[in-house]
């Protein structure tokens, strides 16, 4: 038996002015398995429950949600945010209020 081979996460978008790829979260989802627009209405939800600088992460499986919708949402708010690729079909988002 092979140990799966884990490359090194890669920032694909970073709209931030800091290094949310080492930053912690205050919060976290999973929304893997979740159609979009799901992950975003998600993801608002989750901002609005948050203070001003708290870093939010999504883990997600969705291309759409991690590259477009959720990016949208994030830019239409002026949120900083990075969209970060684990391994395939796998982005982690982090988004700071």
């Amino acid at each position: 038996m092979t140990a799966k081979m884990l490359r090194e996460p890669r920032v694909l978008i970073n709209r931030s002015s800091t290094d949310l790829l080492h930053t912690n979260e205050v919060k976290s989802f999973d929304s893997r398995g979740m159609a979009c627009p799901y992950p975003s209405f998600e993801t608002v939800k989750a901002m609005n429950s948050l203070k001003t600088g708290d870093v939010l992460e999504i883990i997600t499986d969705s291309d759409e949600s991690a590259l477009k919708s959720i990016p949208t949402v994030c830019d239409n708010r002026k949120w900083e945010f990075s969209v970060i690729e684990e391994e395939k079909d796998t982005w982690r988002i982090r988004i700071r209020k």
